[in-house]
């Protein structure tokens, strides 16, 4: 018998709706997608065929509550297991559903667990605003909105464990990751220059990586191998920090060095072109955050990154803090590092053995493959579809 699945998402999380689209499409299901019409005419690139799928697009002039509803009554009529994939933690965006309850299994994804599931009332004399609407989303969070839903899903598997051991959540835990291997794509690159490339994707923003002290290394390994190694930076930059570090590396790109960057939006096609190319993708990521918000959130424990499942769709190898956690079926293709002179370190001995970096690029195929969409949609199969 046939399961109808829905995914509903109205905000930004693209590449996971694409992931969920694909994963939840089996012989055994149908799947309407509840979205908005900007998201789903950037999401169309990525689908194979988009017949597949029932979209029911959100109008413009529409409101959140108004399109709720309509996703409501459809699912009340024929639609068996809904997942929500983005909840603002906002008193602005969670009011939206506090009406909302259709006759229907429900899976939230959980991207941010601390504040979901862990935080307490905050205080930030800076700013007032912020914490009167953090902490009515505490209160909305665990009173009205949370006791909603059947399960959660979390997309990497370190923060179920870091939710079983530090929070009281009794239901069902699922990890559906943020993306997956598709071995359908072109994953391996030879550069008619023989230069080792290496990636730093996403947004130029000081928050999010350290971009400053990653460019300080680079400049001392381009010193010594200025004609093996070059530097992919993909993503625009994002105000002043962002100007900063483009500027930097102009100079760099004046002093003879293959630096590559951009001053403006990076389109799909570039990004994935640079992914696809690149030896090893790199990432400076700033591990711990506390926003304005007062609450913090750790990436790879309590917080998803797309930094691993960029790793995994495109078949790299990956270099990050030590900090962050890393899981183990990525560690035999993975490179961490404590501080700038043991990034150094580990830089020039990849760049300095070429065997050290074949072996490192055959496990990161390897290790991809045990994220193929296959696999992810026998664990949808054999865990999501038997929800109780």
């Amino acid at each position: 018998m046939l399961k109808n699945i829905g995914i509903l998402e109205i905000h930004y999380h693209i590449k996971f709706l694409h992931t969920m689209m694909r994963i939840c499409k089996t012989k055994n299901t149908t799947v309407t997608v509840f979205t908005t019409k900007e998201l789903f005419s950037r999401i169309e690139t990525y689908l194979d065929d988009k017949s597949k799928y029932k979209v029911i697009l959100m109008d413009e002039k529409e409101s959140i509550s108004s399109f709720l509803k309509k996703v409501e009554e459809i699912c009340n009529e024929k639609i068996d297991i809904l997942f929500i994939n983005t909840i603002q933690t906002s008193s602005l965006d969670l009011p939206h559903y506090f009406g909302f309850k259709p006759k229907t299994k429900m899976i939230l994804t959980v991207h941010t667990t601390n504040h979901w599931l862990k935080a307490k009332f905050t205080f930030n004399s800076k700013n007032l605003f912020r914490t009167v609407d953090t902490n009515l989303s505490l209160i909305f969070i665990r009173k009205i909105i949370l006791p909603k839903f059947d399960a959660i899903n979390v997309i990497y598997p370190p923060i179920k464990n870091y939710i079983l051991k530090n929070t009281d959540y009794k239901k069902e835990i699922f990890t559906i990751p943020f993306n997956f291997f598709d071995k359908s794509k072109k994953i391996s690159y030879i550069s008619n220059d023989n230069k080792i490339r290496f990636v730093i994707p996403g947004i130029i923003e000081e928050h999010r990586r350290d971009y400053k002290a990653s460019l300080d290394v680079f400049e001392k390994l381009f010193k010594k191998f200025s004609k093996k190694i070059s530097l992919y930076i993909v993503g625009r930059p994002i105000g002043a920090y962002g100007e900063e570090i483009i500027e930097r590396c102009e100079k760099l790109k004046k002093k003879g060095y293959e630096v590559v960057c951009s001053k403006k939006f990076v389109s799909e096609k570039k990004y994935n072109e640079n992914l696809t190319k690149c030896d090893i993708i790199f990432s400076p990521i700033t591990v711990r955050k506390k926003g304005s918000t007062g609450i913090e959130e750790i990436y790879g424990t309590t917080e998803g990154s797309a930094l691993p499942f960029e790793a995994i769709q495109y078949a790299k190898p990956l270099i990050a803090p030590k900090e962050f956690n890393i899981i183990n079926e990525l560690k035999s293709s993975s490179i961490s590092y404590d501080n700038l002179d043991e990034l150094e370190q580990l830089l020039t001995s990849v760049i300095t053995d070429r065997k050290k970096l074949a072996k490192l690029k055959k496990n990161a195929l390897e290790n991809s493959k045990k994220f193929s969409l296959s696999t992810l949609q026998k664990y949808f199969e054999n865990n999501v579809l038997n929800i109780k």
